[in-house]
C-alpha cells in the first residue's frame, strides 16, 4: 500500500512568501491609486480649458553627435472643440521661426530664409505632440497612450506628477517612441514635457513658465503674418 509523504512547509518560508507577495502588490495598488488622482486632477482642468499662453525653453538633443540645440519663445493656443486647435509659436532663437497651426494646416515662416512653408497635417496631431497634456481629459490620454506614473518632482514652486506615455498607435510610434509629462498638482497643466523621437535616445525637452489659462485670444493674434515677396513652399511631411 502506497502512502503519501507529508510535505512540511517551514512557517518562516510561508511568511517570507506572503511578505514578498504583499511587497509586490502594495506598490502596484498605490501607483494605481496615485494615477487615478492624476487623472481626476486633469479631468477637473480639461472642461475649463479654452486657451493658453506660456513662455517656454526647449532643448533638442541629438545622440549621435552629442549635441544640444537650445532655444525658447512663446506659445499661444486656442481650442474651441476637441482636436480643433489654433496655435502660434514664436521662437526667439537664431532663426526666429514662427509656426502656426489652423485646423489641418501647419505653416512655418523662417525670416532668415525669407520662406514660408505650408504642410497638411492630421487633425489631433497638435494635441499629441505640440500641446501634449494641455486640456486633455484622462479618457483621451488613456485612449492614445499606455500611461505610467514614475513619481513626483518639484518644479519651480509646484510639485508635479511625472508620467510616462507610450503611444498605442504604430503610426505615432514611428515618430514618437515615448513621452514624459510633468503635470502640476495644483494647476493640472503640463509644466514640462520630454519627447523621445528615436530609438537611439534623441529627445526634445520643453519647459513651460508663465502659463496663463484661458486668456482672451482674438483669432487675429494666432495668425501667421509674413511680408510680401517671401518664397512659398508646399512640401510633404
Amino acid at each position: 500500500m502506497r502512502t503519501r509523504s507529508l510535505v512540511v512547509v517551514h512557517p518562516i518560508r510561508v511568511v517570507f512568501r506572503l511578505t514578498l507577495a504583499l511587497a509586490t502588490a502594495v506598490p502596484l495598488m498605490a501607483q494605481s491609486s496615485a494615477l487615478n488622482e492624476v487623472f481626476a486632477r486633469m479631468d477637473k482642468t480639461a472642461p475649463q480649458f479654452k486657451s493658453v499662453t506660456a513662455d517656454f525653453q526647449r532643448d533638442v538633443y541629438t545622440v549621435v553627435i552629442d549635441d544640444h540645440e537650445k532655444d525658447g519663445g512663446t506659445i499661444k493656443a486656442k481650442r474651441e472643440k476637441s482636436h480643433d486647435t489654433r496655435m502660434l509659436i514664436e521662437l526667439s532663437g537664431a532663426d526666429g521661426k514662427k509656426i502656426a497651426v489652423d485646423g489641418g494646416t501647419l505653416s512655418v515662416y523662417t525670416p532668415k530664409l525669407k520662406t514660408v512653408q505650408f504642410f497638411d497635417i492630421r487633425k489631433g496631431l497638435v494635441d499629441q505632440f505640440l500641446l501634449l497634456g494641455f486640456g486633455a481629459a484622462s479618457a483621451d490620454l488613456k485612449a492614445d497612450y499606455d500611461v505610467t506614473l514614475l513619481g513626483t518632482e518639484k518644479l519651480g514652486n509646484e510639485t508635479a506628477w511625472h508620467l510616462q506615455l507610450i503611444p498605442k498607435s504604430p503610426d505615432v510610434l514611428k515618430n514618437l517612441k515615448k513621452a514624459e509629462l510633468w503635470v502640476g498638482q495644483i494647476s493640472g497643466l503640463p509644466l514640462q514635457e520630454k519627447l523621445f523621437t528615436s530609438a537611439s535616445g534623441d529627445y526634445q525637452r520643453v519647459v513651460y513658465s508663465n502659463v496663463r489659462l484661458n486668456p482672451s485670444l482674438p483669432d487675429g493674434s494666432l495668425k501667421l503674418n509674413y511680408p510680401k515677396g517671401v518664397t512659398v513652399e508646399h512640401p510633404r511631411l
